[in-house]
């Protein structure tokens, strides 16, 4: 689970700590700076796709001129806040294999105006307190030849007593690289295995996040069969509602959200195919009433949609919503909390969700509140900042528990708070 993001001068944060729980709603007006926490973790997956710094920053485009991979919003000209020289990213990350939590943080130079091109700066990944690799350790640091290369050291062990060094292309990150240079090592180093073993471990959690933005028009399109992974925009639903329908008590469970969630007495699912044998979706009533996909109401369709990403065949680890209760009547938010709360208990998938919406906080459990937090801009000050309202003052606290925390949100009592709070708490 990640537990921490770690941002300096990153879009609108100067410096800043984002603390996460299995579910972490991110509250905050317009403009405050949600969406760029977003764009924080997209840079994480695109290292984890192994991508080269220009294409996450920029965009990435295949061969046949198609579209692989939308920038960083902004792109190479608004990465940095105040157009600062470097920008850093980290993450602190609990992996299944070690009691210990992996801190990795990558400082990158976007290149703009100057030269134009983003290079990595300094990179390290550490076993809490134990060296995996770093760029600059505090003990034998390795020096910075040129500008086109980044010296890293690598966990010494075996045959390597002092840490073997090596050199990485500057234009991607060193986790994205530095598989190929182990497979040759870890041969003869004693400790080659366990940097392998962690490095590809991470690779795979920055790889499995997902970024959903339902859109109805992508939902409505048939699927080709098959295709059990939902698209971004809500692609393949059909067929992946069909792979939950293969699971009995998953398809009851659908079944009985869907019907709480709507109006219709759904009963089952259809998936007929088209003519060049597309699946499509089709929702059945207990009267025998059919109604398509493409007749489904846009509230209906990005509920199932949720469904289907966290109950899917192949769910992601990580999911990033903006505005989750976009589509939901006010008097079903509490299904859709329901639903995240259940899978997210669970433990194998962890969720982060911008909303405005009142309703959403009233109707969260104890857990999901706590790890909660406001993202906020004090009057006429530049630079976004985060406080998770469990870190509220004592006094604050005391406020929170005894009153309608819904009623002190829309009333904007929190912004009210840090912008009368001292300086040093709200940072």
């Amino acid at each position: 689970m990640f537990k921490e993001l770690y941002l300096t001068n990153f879009k609108n944060f100067e410096q800043s700590t984002l603390k996460l729980g299995h579910m972490t709603l991110l509250l905050g007006t317009n403009a405050s700076g949600k969406s760029n926490l977003r764009e924080a973790f997209r840079f994480l997956h695109g290292i984890g796709r192994g991508y080269v710094l220009a294409d996450i920053i920029g965009t990435k485009y295949g061969e046949g001129g198609d579209l692989q991979w939308r920038g960083i919003r902004g792109g190479f000209a608004e990465l940095s806040y105040r157009k600062n020289r470097s920008v850093e990213v980290g993450v602190r990350i609990q992996p299944p294999f070690s009691k210990s939590d992996l801190i990795y943080r990558i400082e990158i130079e976007p290149g703009f105006p100057s030269t134009g091109r983003a290079r990595v700066i300094r990179e390290s990944l550490y076993d809490q307190d134990e060296m995996l690799f770093d760029s600059h350790p505090t003990q034998l640091p390795p020096i910075q030849e040129d500008s086109q290369s980044l010296q890293v050291r690598i966990k010494p062990g075996g045959k390597f007593r002092k840490g073997h060094l090596e050199r990485f292309s500057v234009t991607q990150s060193v986790l994205s690289q530095i598989e190929s240079v182990l497979e040759e090592k870890k041969r003869t180093d004693a400790n080659g295995e366990q940097v392998s073993l962690t490095t590809k471990w991470l690779m795979s959690s920055f790889a499995s996040m997902r970024f959903l933005d339902l859109s109805p028009d992508s939902m409505r399109l048939p699927s080709f069969p098959g295709q059990v992974v939902l698209g971004d925009r809500g692609e393949n639903l059909s067929t992946v509602l069909q792979a939950i329908c293969e699971d009995s008590a998953k398809k009851r469970a659908m079944t009985e959200w869907l019907r709480e969630l709507t109006p219709m007495d759904a009963s089952d699912f259809e998936f007929p195919t088209d003519l060049t044998g597309r699946t499509l979706l089709t929702l059945v009533e207990k009267s025998g009433q059919r109604i398509s996909g493409y007749s489904a109401s846009d509230g209906t369709l990005r509920f199932l949609a949720m469904i289907a990403a966290l109950l899917g065949p192949e769910p992601a680890k990580f999911y990033f919503f903006e505005e989750i209760e976009n589509g939901i009547h006010p008097t079903r938010i509490h299904l859709l909390m329901d639903l995240i709360e259940q899978r997210v208990k669970q433990g194998d998938v962890q969720l982060v969700a911008t909303t405005h919406s009142p309703q959403l906080l009233r109707m969260a459990n104890l857990e999901t509140r706590l790890h909660a937090s406001l993202i906020y801009r004090l009057s006429e000050k530049d630079t976004a900042n985060i406080l998770r309202l469990s870190d509220f003052p004592a006094e604050a606290r005391k406020i929170l528990e005894s009153q309608d925390v819904a009623h002190l949100y829309e009333s904007g009592w929190f912004e009210d708070l840090v912008n009368f709070m001292p300086s040093e708490k709200t940072k």
